[in-house]
């Protein structure tokens, strides 16, 4: 985000977006599903509305295991991801065998599902090192973390209380305690709206996502998305495939400008198998002294907040954003080896209104058996200085992530809310991962490598 200039980041791009959204959300119109979509015969009035954070890294890779192998049909970029979508999905795949692997992963991700939904929970993580976790595990708050957690139910809701302890904290705040991943969860006819402080994830990069991932602490929204994310029933519109939203409005905390708004849109589609493309605006507005109200709103979404236009000066510009796309794309050969590509781009600035000045992540993974287990090569690059999209040369360097109205910047509680290394940096991972043959809970072997300037 440029000092002295604020931007208009993909007023084009996702205007469309925003209007279909807000038809979904007032009206609770929604189309039918597909032949081919799962349908939720299982698991949601048994558990209720719960939700799957991201930070459970072997969740997430059995998941994208299952989809790069055709046996799951589900999104893999936009976390908090509902359980019942989850339960649904494997419910789908129960109805056909499949090669013991596959049905071992399977099993796997039943058992996490049913952790994730369980009444209580308790959880102690260690931190040798002194920054947020660079490897997209469970999110790191401090030099050590105890966690228990309580949830209850009923068909459609579902609350969960978690308290946290956090020894040497990494937040600027130095709080040793905390209510992070406490959320409540109301499923609507057509929404699931929730309510509460949890890691969120946006964007398909294995370590990071640029625009929103769990470095930060969480902060306190209000959430909506589809509680199925079936395809358009309408004929000319069913290319677009399985697609979804999630619409979140928050609040930052102990930030300067106090208490700032940060207003959030993801839509994401799959119109076809291997393939899922995602759009993203992120809005940080209002906040103490600054311009708050629905006319401030209507500017920032209107993209009308540069302050290099005439009309507006930095004293009443509305609002700090960024916009971009990702892609994630996978391709299953003869063989049984998934080849997997990913790219996301995140303008922070404007151009004919369009985003521009990107930052990006971008990586590679190749899948495959081995010796009745399976094997993950992974490889992924960051770069948070505007524009040098990992391997190009600019003249100016201007970081990521700071702003010359919103002088915290990017940030909550002093940790990025997008890329774990913060803005101006440059990451390159490489990883390893084996899973061997076993039927119940057993290890998983990563050996992860960082390069970072």
């Amino acid at each position: 985000m440029r000092r002295k200039k604020d931007h208009r980041a993909g007023r084009a791009l996702l205007a469309g977006g925003i209007a279909a959204c807000l038809w979904v959300v007032c009206t609770g119109a929604w189309p039918q599903a597909t032949d081919n979509e799962p349908v939720d015969r299982h698991g949601a009035a048994d558990t209720g509305p719960a939700l799957l954070t991201p930070d459970d890294v072997a969740l997430r890779e059995d998941l994208a295991w299952l989809v790069d192998r055709r046996v799951l049909s589900l999104p893999l970029s936009t976390w908090p991801l509902p359980a019942a979508i989850v339960q649904a999905a494997i419910a789908t795949a129960r109805e056909r065998d499949w090669p013991a692997l596959d049905a071992d992963v399977l099993a796997r991700v039943e058992r996490a599902v049913a952790r994730h939904t369980a009444p209580a929970s308790a959880g102690l993580k260690v931190n040798t090192a002194r920054h947020a976790a660079l490897d997209g595990d469970r999110a790191a708050r401090g030099a050590a973390d105890a966690s228990v957690g309580l949830r209850t139910h009923g068909e459609r809701w579902s609350v969960r209380l978690q308290v946290n302890a956090h020894g040497h904290p990494l937040s600027h705040t130095k709080q040793q305690g905390s209510l992070d991943g406490s959320y409540a969860v109301l499923a609507l006819r057509s929404t699931l709206l929730s309510f509460g402080a949890v890691d969120r994830w946006w964007g398909p990069g294995r370590y990071t996502s640029p625009v929103l991932s769990n470095a930060a602490r969480p902060f306190p929204a209000v959430t909506l998305r589809r509680t199925r994310d079936a395809a358009p029933g309408w004929g000319g519109l069913r290319w677009i495939g399985p697609w979804g939203y999630e619409f979140s409005l928050g609040q930052l905390q102990h930030y300067e400008p106090a208490r700032p708004r940060m207003l959030g849109l993801r839509l994401y589609a799959r119109p076809l198998a291997g393939v899922e493309i995602g759009l993203i605006r992120q809005i940080q507005w209002g906040g103490q002294g600054r311009p708050g109200g629905l006319s401030a709103l209507r500017d920032a979404l209107l993209g009308d907040s540069n302050i290099a236009d005439p009309d507006l000066r930095a004293s009443n510009d509305p609002s700090n954003e960024l916009a971009g796309f990702d892609l994630r794309l996978s391709h299953l050969d003869a063989g049984g080896r998934a080849w997997v590509g990913h790219l996301q781009l995140i303008g922070e600035d404007e151009a004919h209104n369009l985003p521009s000045r990107y930052i990006m992540t971008a990586g590679l993974q190749l899948k495959h058996p081995w010796q009745g287990g399976r094997v993950e090569w992974s490889a992924e690059g960051t770069d948070t200085m505007n524009r040098r999209l990992l391997v190009r040369e600019v003249s100016q360097l201007q970081p990521a992530y700071t702003h010359g109205t919103y002088t915290d910047g990017y940030y909550h509680q002093g940790l990025p809310i997008g890329a774990h290394i913060g803005g101006g940096g440059r990451i390159y991972t490489a990883g390893l991962l084996w899973v061997p043959d076993c039927t119940s809970p057993c290890r998983r072997w990563r050996l992860t490598a960082f390069d970072a300037a």
